[in-house]
């Protein structure tokens, strides 16, 4: 299974998204697709301050994109990922949503498909450090 990072469904259901046929050549190439309730957040906060909509609309534009994907949300103990997050956030250097996405989905998958540089530029190493493998745009 490969877990979403949150710009890969923005970028997917986007078309005038510059990313847009990355996206989608990325995710079609996917057969389980799963995502955490932290890309849920991340969503409602996008669409919320790009679209202006938010209650029912928000609700069902978040719905809508995490079915467009066919991803499957997943639970995860959120307290062992801000444990985990804190101790590799040494080694790795990421940004604080990129640490948690990546120690989310090393909990639950062995992948994460993303168009993030950032995480992308230390593939190897969040391999080494997680053993999750970073499929993207490279």
């Amino acid at each position: 299974m490969t877990y979403l990072d949150t710009n890969i469904i923005v970028s997917y259901i986007n078309e005038k998204d510059p990313l847009h046929p990355k996206a989608l050549e990325l995710v079609n190439s996917l057969n389980k697709r799963t995502i955490s309730k932290l890309v849920v957040l991340e969503l409602h906060s996008v669409f919320s301050r790009v679209s202006n909509v938010e209650g029912l609309e928000l609700e069902a534009l978040v719905e809508y994109s995490v079915e467009s994907v066919n991803a499957k949300l997943m639970e995860v103990n959120f307290n062992e990922v801000i444990e985990l997050a804190m101790k590799y956030s040494g080694p790795l250097k990421l940004k604080t949503l990129d640490l948690l996405h990546v120690v989310a989905a090393s909990l639950l998958d062995d992948s994460i498909a993303t168009l993030d540089n950032d995480i992308i530029k230390k593939k190897d190493r969040i391999e080494e450090i997680l053993g999750l493998k970073v499929l993207g745009a490279f």
